[in-house]
C-alpha cells in the first residue's frame, strides 16, 4: 500500500480575492486550492492509503485564527459546497454516507504547520511531517500562479537534504490565478544550458542577476519594474 501525503500550500489571508484562491469557482467549475485537494483525495487509487494532510501556516491571522487554522476552519465550513462543482458532483453523489463522513473526518484531521518564514520552509517541514509517517508519495498542491515557484522550491528544499529521498513528489496546479492576471503572465527564468546559445556562457546570466530583487526595498523594486519597462519599450520592434 502506497502512502500519500498531501501538501496544501498557505495563502496570506489578506490576498486579494482569497476565497476564489483557496476555494474555487463552483459557478464556473474552477477548483482553488481546498477543491483540489477533496478532487485529489476522491481520485485515490485502491491501492493508495491517505496518511497525511497538510496546510502550510504563513504569519496573517483572522478571526482569532492563524492562517492555516482559519483556512482548514473555512474547507469545513463551506465542506456542503463542494458539490457545488461539476466536477465534484458526481464524485460526491456516489459516496455513501459513512464515506462522506470519512471524507470529512479526513479534512478534520488536517496538520496546520507551525507559522513558516517562506515556500521552501514550507515544503521541508511538511516533509518532515510526511517522513514521521512513512509517507512515499506526496502531492503538493498549489495555485496556477504559484505552482512554478512551488516546483523550483522543491528542488531548492530536495538540495538542502530536506526532503525524504524515498518522498515522489507530484505537483497539482488548481485552476485559480492570482486576481487580475492570467497564466501567461508567469514568467519563468530558467539558466540557459545549451551550447549553441551564446548567452549561455555570459556571467552573471539573467536569472542571477534578479534573484536579489525579491529582497529590495518596495521603492527599489518600483523603480527597477520602472528601468525595465523603459528599457524593453526603447527595444520594442
Amino acid at each position: 500500500m502506497t502512502k500519500v501525503g498531501i501538501l496544501v500550500h498557505c495563502r496570506h489571508l489578506e490576498t486579494v480575492a482569497w476565497e476564489d484562491l483557496v476555494f474555487g469557482i463552483p459557478a464556473e467549475d474552477k477548483l482553488g486550492d481546498l477543491a483540489t485537494l477533496v478532487r485529489v483525495v476522491l481520485r485515490l487509487e485502491s491501492s493508495e492509503e491517505l496518511a497525511s494532510i497538510v496546510i502550510g501556516c504563513g504569519p496573517s491571522w483572522k478571526d482569532g485564527l492563524s492562517e492555516g487554522e482559519y483556512t482548514k476552519q473555512f474547507l469545513l465550513d463551506n465542506f456542503d459546497r463542494l458539490g457545488d462543482f461539476p466536477r465534484l458532483k458526481p464524485m460526491l453523489d456516489t459516496l455513501s454516507q459513512e464515506q462522506l463522513a470519512t471524507l470529512r473526518a479526513a479534512m478534520e484531521n488536517i496538520i496546520v504547520t507551525s507559522e513558516i518564514k517562506n515556500t521552501v520552509a514550507e515544503i521541508e517541514t511538511a516533509a518532515g511531517l510526511f517522513a514521521e509517517r512513512g509517507v512515499d508519495k506526496v502531492v503538493q498542491i498549489c495555485a496556477g500562479s504559484h505552482a512554478s515557484r512551488c516546483i523550483k522550491e522543491q528542488g531548492v528544499a530536495r538540495s538542502h537534504g530536506a526532503i525524504d529521498k524515498n518522498q515522489l513528489w507530484h505537483t497539482v496546479a488548481t485552476d485559480m490565478f492570482y486576481h487580475g492576471t492570467k497564466p501567461e503572465d508567469v514568467c519563468v527564468i530558467e539558466p540557459l544550458h545549451r551550447r549553441d546559445q551564446p548567452m549561455t556562457f555570459v556571467r552573471p546570466g539573467l536569472s542571477e542577476v534578479m534573484v536579489p530583487y525579491f529582497f529590495l526595498p518596495d521603492e527599489d523594486k518600483k523603480a527597477f519594474v520602472r528601468l525595465v519597462d523603459d528599457f524593453m519599450a526603447s527595444h520594442e520592434k
